[in-house]
């Protein structure tokens, strides 16, 4: 009998996934929807008109895929220097455990609008790759800090930081 109980328990515990650990508390590295604010600075690279460093700020939304992807829209702006920079991006944006933070990577297109004291308002398609790290603060407020690399007008690079809010279903995706 002893023998049977030790075989039964063995079978269970290593062929049925169900016998493993389960975290039924939240998972707060794989959230269902994002919204944050962050500020920085865009440094512009053959941009016409636009040769200094500009400071920018702006907000972000987030939609989880699933595992550990991301849909982001973003909308930042500015205006310095005499130039008045706008610009909206979509991205799909792909997040991996590191230790204790959450390394990042990104790739996506945009919609430019820059105006100069010099130049009438511009508008470029282009796209973007980057990438970050966050940070847990709380349950659900997260640390960030990303560079995003932009092709078209010219090349820019967005260093900036700012709060982001986690929030969902513990499996993300709004599964």
């Amino acid at each position: 009998m002893k023998s049977f109980t030790f075989t039964f328990i063995f079978i269970y515990c290593w062929c049925f996934n169900a016998v493993f650990a389960q975290n039924a508390d939240k998972d707060a590295y794989n959230a269902s929807y994002e919204l944050g604010a962050h500020i920085g600075n865009i440094l512009p690279n053959q941009v016409p008109g636009a040769s200094e460093i500009q400071p920018q700020w702006g907000l972000r939304l987030g939609f989880g895929l699933g595992g550990s992807g991301t849909t982001e829209f973003t909308a930042n702006a500015g205006n310095g220097e005499g130039v008045m920079w706008k610009q909206a991006s979509i991205s799909v944006r792909m997040d991996m455990p590191i230790e204790e933070l959450v390394g990042q990577v990104f790739i996506g297109g945009d919609i430019t609008m820059y105006e100069t004291q010099t130049q009438a308002a511009k508008t470029f398609g282009g796209g973007h790759v980057g990438g970050g790290v966050m940070s847990l603060i709380s349950r659900d407020l997260w640390f960030r800090v990303d560079m995003k690399f932009n092709i078209n007008p010219g090349t820019s690079l967005f260093i900036g930081g700012g709060f982001l809010f986690r929030f969902g279903s513990e499996s993300g995706g709004g599964e």
